[in-house]
């Protein structure tokens, strides 16, 4: 996980309030906007792993016959 210093910024953004509550809810988040943080930061640092998994897939032996 990120663990930088932050420069927040206010944004404007149109959601589904709906989705923004259960979005909040199942982060265990604070507020509103810690939510759409959380969600951000786990989506990036997904995004992250699932590119250092496809380079190791790229460099990996595994299922290879050795001996050939």
């Amino acid at each position: 996980m990120r663990k930088k210093s932050l420069r927040l910024e206010r944004k404007n953004l149109i959601i589904s309030g709906e989705k923004l509550k259960r979005l909040q809810k199942v982060l265990g988040a604070k507020s509103e906007s810690e939510a759409v943080r959380l969600a951000i930061d786990r989506t990036l640092d997904s995004e992250e792993a699932i590119t250092a998994l496809k380079r190791l897939r790229e460099r990996a032996t595994w299922g290879k016959n050795l001996d050939a």
